[in-house]
């Protein structure tokens, strides 16, 4: 029997192209709202009689290079916000320096440094509002840094243009099939908690003995995507507005949730290669008891909202039942060395405190799902601090390194215009603060760089043949709407492409930037080859200083972001107040490991070392601030001579990050065996509700202290507890001293 191809053909090619649409539908619906947004902006300031239209185009291609209403939104703010303020730098620049270009250049590039400075310690969008503060003033001042008087009128047009293509494109973005970004959000973080558990099985389960980096380095990239849609869905969502202090702690527990993952993986490797077979079966035992209950990746696709809330309940049930069963354990393997013993004690109490951190992150995770008003329970002052300290940098060097490098090149583009007399001078200046700022915190800069000026080029080329050809043959608004918008989607199609986005954003905003549109237009070859030939040398001068001026992946610049992770245990957790000090200690190491994990692949960047340090540096300076807390709390309990040995324990540390050499390593390993020599050890009395005689020199029978959430254990001294946790912190960082699969401080020359 034949089949006729008709009766098969259809459902088939009807399927390819739901298939196709589903998957490209949105990148087309996405450049035509692009296109009627710069065609409403053109129009717009057309009608109102503004000078350049073409501003206005350019903000809406910069302002929807996201598909995503939510981070429209949010870039449109700060764009808005960044372009007022570096406005109003042009106007203090002009009126300061007139008619001296010198010290006009000079000031000019002092200030986008000072911008892209100010950039580098914020993430997201904040940080945009910086970059746009800076090249904002070079767009502002510069075309009428030669005649002052002009310069109010041209700040006036310039915020108004902007402010308009910002409008048109959130009111398009918002309205015309609008996509959300807080659903993709939603699924992005469902999808991350997914990996977690299942990063937690792969790397707990004792398949992997060493190693596990890059399991560590995918989670950590994979939040980093996640908060970035957070900082957009606060300007389209109220719900995640108020909920924005559970996100941020969202973000905090993961975090600390992989640094306890990292931590649990070392010690398992290092309990495989030293302890006695019980005392491997017992920590298998313990780290068993929580993978039982924990989903594994392969039995789930995502993690159901249910699921979530079972593992949280599950989680409050082992950590109240861990102290007994540990105990148990331990009173069990008493025949062994202390030595031996302490490899489980130790294991139970990052145990606890990995589980707490888990749960917390659980109800975190639920509670972002769950609740639909959260009171604003901070007074403007705190609000403001935190949002300060919560986006400081991990390197304030690099921070340096990169103004430096964006006034650097602004002034040689100065220098050069200056000195040859150029015409279209004030272009290249322009078009060199917009790249050396707006890709200063680039993963890749350089590359970005090339690749916008590859963009530029071809909307040179392309603007040449609408501009000169094409133009003077349009009759009317309707047919020069049309026309520019086919070419504005071309390259809006081609943003939408990740390895090509800088490519298409690029021609998309050089082509109308350097087109021109404006009131009236102008027919002039020769200026518009003079202004993208500049354009081009200024993009081209950026890119160079990205490559020659402390390349990001440079030996050098690491060796920075090393000495900054260092000096935090060597000052910071050694010296600094103990009011909230773990959050700030902790803060810039998460975002040095964010920043080390969201970086592409480099072959000179070893960011498994990197990665390893901070690492280290994140569980041996908690080691001390928690140390140095529970002392405080413990006061006269602990014995009298205490208090010196701890000095010397911290001071030891401190040398050791501070001049990262074998001798200093060796001095800080013993110091931390006399600390745990000097600390009495506590035996478990489950049965009884007072403080056990205490036994220096015995096994260390570690209990790990619940955390407040936790329901209390009563059945032992809380101060006992803690005391056991302060062996147990010594000998994990004892062990993390001890551990050669990460050779930190094994230097063989000079300090790094």
């Amino acid at each position: 029997m034949n089949v006729p191809m008709g009766s098969t053909a259809w459902p088939r090619l009807r399927d390819e192209w739901r298939t196709y649409w589903s998957d490209d539908g949105p990148r087309f619906v996405h450049i035509v709202k692009v296109a009627v947004a710069a065609a409403l902006a053109m129009g717009l300031c057309m009608r109102l009689e503004l000078r350049t239209p073409a501003t206005a185009m350019v903000s809406v291609v910069i302002v929807m290079m996201h598909q995503q209403s939510g981070m429209v939104l949010a870039r449109g703010f700060y764009r808005g916000l960044g372009m007022v303020c570096g406005s109003f730098a042009g106007l203090v620049l002009i009126a300061l320096f007139p008619q001296q270009p010198l010290l006009f250049f000079v000031a000019l590039a002092a200030w986008i440094g000072a911008s892209v400075f100010g950039a580098s310690y914020y993430r997201n969008f904040q940080s945009y509002g910086f970059v746009l503060t800076g090249y904002g003033t070079a767009i502002t001042a510069m075309p009428v840094w030669s005649s002052p008087y002009g310069v109010f009128d041209n700040v006036v047009f310039t915020v108004s243009e902007v402010v308009i293509g910002v409008a048109c494109a959130s009111l398009v973005s918002a309205v015309v099939f609008p996509q959300r970004v807080t659903p993709v959000l939603y699924a992005a973080s469902r999808r991350s908690f997914t990996n977690l558990l299942g990063a937690l099985h792969s790397m707990l389960d004792g398949a992997l003995v060493v190693g596990g980096f890059d399991t560590l380095l995918e989670l950590i990239r994979e939040r980093a995507g996640v908060e970035n849609l957070r900082s957009g869905a606060v300007f389209e969502d109220p719900s995640v507005r108020l909920l924005n202090p559970v996100f941020l702690d969202l973000d905090r527990r993961f975090l600390d949730t992989v640094g306890w993952i990292h931590a649990l993986h070392q010690l398992q490797a290092r309990v495989a290669a030293d302890a006695d077979p019980r005392v491997l079966a017992a920590v298998d035992e313990l780290i068993g008891s929580l993978l039982a209950i924990v989903p594994h990746g392969s039995q789930v696709d995502l993690i159901t909202l249910e699921q979530v809330e079972t593992l949280s309940n599950r989680l409050a049930a082992l950590e109240q039942a861990l102290p007994a069963h540990l105990g148990t354990l331990l009173r069990a393997l008493s025949e062994l060395p202390p030595q031996q013993r302490q490899f489980v004690g130790t294991a139970g109490s990052a145990l606890f405190s990995s589980i707490a951190d888990l749960r917390v992150l659980c109800g975190r995770y639920v509670e972002a799902r769950t609740a639909d008003r959260r009171p604003w329970a901070q007074s403007l002052i705190q609000a403001v601090s935190h949002i300060g300290r919560s986006r400081a940098t991990a390197n304030h060097a690099a921070a340096v390194i990169v103004g430096i490098r964006a006034a650097a090149a602004v002034l040689l583009v100065g220098a050069a215009w200056l000195a040859s007399g150029w015409v279209g001078g004030s272009s290249a200046i322009v078009a060199v603060a917009i790249t050396s700022t707006l890709f200063a915190l680039a993963p890749n800069p350089t590359a970005a760089s090339w690749q916008i000026f590859c963009g530029c080029l071809a909307g040179w080329l392309a603007g040449f043949a609408f501009n000169f050809f094409l133009l003077p043959r349009l009759d009317g608004f309707v047919l020069l709407a049309l026309s520019m918008a086919i070419v504005v989607m071309v390259g809006s199609y081609v943003n939408t492409f990740a390895k090509t986005s800088i490519l298409g954003l690029g021609f998309s905003i050089y082509f109308c930037f350097i087109v021109g549109i404006s009131n009236p237009t102008v027919y002039n070859p020769s200026a518009y080859l003079d202004t993208g030939f500049a354009l081009l040398c200024g993009i081209a001068v950026a890119a160079a200083a990205f490559s020659v001026v402390a390349p990001r992946a440079g030996d050098w610049i690491s060796a920075q972001y090393l000495k900054q992770v260092r000096a935090l245990v060597a000052h910071t957790a050694r010296e600094g107040d103990l009011d909230d000090l773990l959050f700030t200690f902790e803060l810039p190491l998460r975002d040095f490991i964010v920043q080390i994990a969201s970086a592409p692949a480099d072959a000179r960047v070893d960011r498994n070392h990197l990665i390893g340090w901070a690492f280290a540096a994140l569980e041996i300076g908690r080691a001390m601030i928690q140390i140095r807390s529970d002392t405080e709390q413990l006061g006269d309990t602990l014995p009298s001579g205490w208090p010196a040995v701890q000095s010397d324990w911290l001071a030891a540390l401190a040398d050791m990050f501070a001049g990262v050499m074998p001798r200093a390593a060796d001095k800080a390993l013993a110091a931390t065996r006399r600390a745990l020599e000097a600390l009495p050890v506590v035996l478990p009395q489950a049965s009884q509700q007072t403080l056990p005689q205490t036994l220096p020199h015995t096994p260390p029978d570690a209990l790990p202290l619940p955390s407040p959430q936790a329901p209390p254990d009563t059945s032992a001294d809380p101060a006992l507890l803690t005391q056991c946790r302060m062996r147990a912190l010594l000998h994990f960082t004892e062990l993390t001293l001890q551990d050669e699969t990460l050779p930190l401080w094994h230097a063989t020359g000079t300090p790094a």
